[in-house]
């Protein structure tokens, strides 16, 4: 049977969705409401497992559906939401709106293919088309009844694609502004070629010792787990991203880690590859990186309008570009990141007592406590009033949690100048997510947020794992 997605007679048109969701749940009779209420009530879990054997059989699908908390909790709410938009209850009309509109969004917060959720669609027509088919004898009711559930589903997802285009054109602008502002994020030009300059001849000097204490060293120093390799893969790539030079820059580093390293440290050393010989081969790759390196940066731009003008850290704005790739790059290298969310103890009293002027200061020493703290690779933002939030790329989570311990321990013993020779005791409570697949980066904060808070419930001044 096909359905129509014009509203049926006596439906008003570019109206509001609430009032076009009612319209259409009054032209249908009560019952054929009934009907099809009974029925998905009675094959919500049902149509809820058909609707995830589909999608799980699309490559495209499985890769966001594969999650085991994204598998456990959408066969519930599916089963849930189901029941809700074929529910006979008119007074909930604007909150299954305002919920279709929220899936949307979270749909394209995980740039989730718009037509994946069209299959979806279809796949839950068709079969509670079969479900109404077994239920009803009467081919008028269950003609009826067809068209009436046909017709609420093309309106849910006629909202859901709303708001889905809406926030990906948004977050489409959002990206392009982080990419911009990710040009400009250092002042000087040439402040930062030379600090990426500086740690490529760090690591070089740590590989020549490593060469130099034995004959036969063992692992090296990977140039891609080096300060300057961690910077290159989590920020240069978004800040110059689409220049060839990228690519030049990954095959360099690649030759070396995965050729030049091995032969080096005498687990792949062939006839006619002496150490010498392999080390002049090794400079030749770094002077290449460096004039491909010295090529990007010609292409840098002055913009400032992402940091936070108190803190001077990476404002909330640019949050999601931000997760939403490393989400991605995660996935790609099998590897894991971690979110530190930083919460200052009691400063409301530090406001109330000494004043806004003395937690504005607080709140800039604790910033930059935090990035002096971290790695060139991590990401650190001011997300709220009082709260930092710390994006640590490529950690395990004793890793994170012991980065997150030493945070917390150098506030403790760290003095906070308030004015006037005046010195404050500030300690904070802190959150640690880590990356566990799901795709929806709201969820990590939101376990960042949720360990938080069982910080400071559990007395402030430490630190707890997200479960």
């Amino acid at each position: 049977m096909q359905y129509s997605s014009q509203a049926p007679e006596g439906t008003p048109h570019h109206h509001a969705p609430e009032e076009e969701w009612q319209a259409l749940v009054d032209s249908a009779t009560p019952a054929c409401r009934q009907l099809v209420a009974e029925v998905a009530d009675r094959h919500a879990e049902a149509l809820s497992d058909r609707f995830y054997a589909v999608m799980m059989a699309h490559p495209r699908a499985s890769a966001f559906l594969a999650h085991d908390v994204v598998h456990e909790r959408l066969r519930a709410s599916m089963a849930r939401w189901i029941r809700e938009i074929y529910g006979d209850r008119p007074s909930e009309v604007a909150t299954l709106v305002a919920h279709q509109r929220h899936v949307g969004e979270v749909h394209a917060r995980i740039q989730l293919p718009i037509h994946l959720v069209a299959r979806g669609a279809r796949t839950l027509k068709r079969t509670l088309v079969e479900h109404l088919t077994a239920a009803c004898g009467d081919p008028v009711l269950r003609q009826e009844a067809e068209r009436y559930a046909g017709l609420l589903m093309d309106l849910a997802q006629e909202l859901m694609s709303e708001a889905y285009m809406r926030n990906t054109q948004r977050g489409a602008r959002t990206d392009e502004a982080y990419r911009l502002f990710s040009l400009g994020q250092n002042m000087s030009v040439e402040r930062e070629r030379e600090r990426q300059r500086s740690v490529l001849l760090e690591w070089g000097q740590e590989l020549l010792f490593a060469l130099h204490r034995s004959p036969t060293p063992g692992a090296l120093p990977r140039l891609a787990h080096s300060e300057f390799g961690l910077w290159f893969n989590h920020k240069a790539a978004a800040m110059f991203e689409g220049a060839p030079e990228l690519d030049s820059i990954t095959e360099i580093i690649e030759r070396v880690d995965d050729t030049l390293l091995p032969q080096l440290s005498g687990h792949d050393q062939q006839v006619g590859h002496p150490i010498p010989q392999l080390i002049m081969t090794l400079q030749t790759e770094l002077d290449n990186l460096k004039f491909q390196l010295n090529t990007l940066f010609e292409r840098q731009l002055e913009v400032e309008n992402g940091r936070d003008t108190l803190t001077r850290l990476l404002n909330r704005r640019f949050l999601p570009s931000v997760m939403s790739r490393e989400i991605k790059l995660a996935n790609e290298r099998h590897t894991q990141f971690a979110l530190l969310l930083i919460d200052v103890d009691h400063f409301k009293r530090i406001n109330d007592e000494e004043g806004h002027d003395a937690g504005d200061m607080v709140l800039q020493q604790a910033a930059m406590l935090v990035l002096n703290s971290v790695r060139n690779g991590d990401f650190v933002f001011r997300y709220g009033g009082e709260e930092l939030l710390v994006m640590l790329v490529e950690v395990t989570p004793p890793v994170a949690q012991r980065i997150a311990q030493d945070l917390c321990e150098r506030f403790a013993a760290a003095d906070f100048l308030v004015g006037q020779g005046r010195k404050l005791h500030v300690t904070v409570s802190v959150g640690v997510a880590v990356y566990d697949g799901h795709p929806d980066f709201q969820h990590l904060i939101n376990r960042a947020d949720q360990a938080m808070y069982e910080a400071k419930q559990g007395g402030r001044n430490q630190v707890c794992l997200a479960r």
